[in-house]
């Protein structure tokens, strides 16, 4: 997958970054499978992308703190959830609290394959951190991992005293491909969120986008695998048009909270992303768009490899943040 014949007419239409193409032969170095076909287990992917984590991630520089704490649910899941605080040394008078979910589909991932992003940007942004356990699919299909994360979310707004922030701190909500689908959709339930920060977020399960069809059959993330996710996670067909679940649909973004979205180029929900922030943009809402060149789906939580291409995005995402913490 690391050649850029894999790439078929979309590597000949776009350039496609060196951190990409080597990316994905060091994927195949790693042996890793493809799922999408139906041949591994949501166990086994689970599996395979915490070991592709651990190697290609990296290993965060990261002084300060971190806490576990299990947030009471008020939805039906008697275990709570489970979530990590990270508080660096260095932080800010009154800092900002970002509640991060992780991406994965709602099937696969955890606060583990995305601790050394969080780490990294709760040092550079002198933030504090809530990286989020939601329950996942087929376990537990839609909506409860909305559920979750909105629980997670209104509970941060109730202690952030307890973890380590200030009472006038600003709280704001974040994540990347199904967690900025999270993230987008817990926007329109959960009041008094101060900032959004949406990474190549699925917001419309219709798949109807032009980038969906252009990027179909490209390596990694692709419309094969967004299948099989979807197979796992909708409880039934309608929830692809579901508000709720599919926060495109949802009738208004009047006051929402400012957003910053970022989008990879080469990526099947570019498009569906740069229409969501369009409806926030038309709704009043201010938003900042970053489309990241030449960078696949999964950059953003990969910085040890993405090195290159996560400068510009990583910037955007510490300037974003310190708008809403006072220094």
């Amino acid at each position: 997958m690391g050649d850029l014949e894999a790439w078929g007419e979309a590597g000949k239409r776009y350039e496609i970054h060196e951190e990409t193409l080597s990316c994905f032969t060091k994927l195949d170095e790693l042996g890793t499978k493809p799922f999408e076909d139906g041949s591994l287990t949501p166990e086994e992917v689970r599996a395979q992308f915490l070991r592709v984590s651990e190697v290609i991630g990296g290993l965060p520089d990261f002084e300060g703190s971190e806490r576990q704490f299990i947030v009471p649910s008020q939805s039906g899941n008697e275990e709570g959830v489970p979530v990590s605080v990270y508080k660096p040394k260095d932080l800010s008078s009154v800092p900002a609290i970002w509640i991060y979910f992780h991406g994965g589909g709602l099937v696969i991932c955890s606060r583990n394959t995305h601790s050394t992003t969080l780490k990294i940007l709760a040092r550079r942004a002198r933030c504090i951190v809530v990286n989020v356990d939601y329950r996942l699919a087929p376990e537990h299909k839609a909506p409860a991992a909305f559920d979750d994360c909105r629980d997670v979310s209104r509970w941060v707004l109730r202690n952030k005293v307890l973890l380590g922030g200030h009472a006038d701190s600003s709280v704001g909500v974040g994540g990347d491909s199904c967690g900025g689908h999270l993230a987008a959709s817990i926007t329109h339930d959960v009041t008094d969120l101060t900032f959004q920060i949406l990474v190549y977020p699925l917001t419309d399960l219709t798949l109807s986008s032009k980038s969906a069809k252009e990027f179909e059959d490209t390596p990694g993330f692709n419309n094969a695998r967004m299948k099989w996710y979807m197979g796992h996670f909708l409880a039934n067909e309608g929830q692809k048009t579901d508000p709720v679940v599919s926060p495109y649909h949802r009738p208004s973004f009047t006051g929402l909270p400012p957003a910053l979205c970022i989008m990879a180029q080469l990526d099947p929900l570019r498009d569906d992303g740069l229409a969501y922030s369009k409806k926030l943009k038309d709704a009043g809402v201010p938003t900042d768009v970053l489309v990241v060149k030449g960078a696949p789906h999964m950059f953003y939580q990969m910085p040890a490899h993405f090195q290159q291409l996560n400068k510009e995005a990583f910037k955007k995402t510490v300037d974003f943040i310190q708008q809403f913490q006072q220094e």
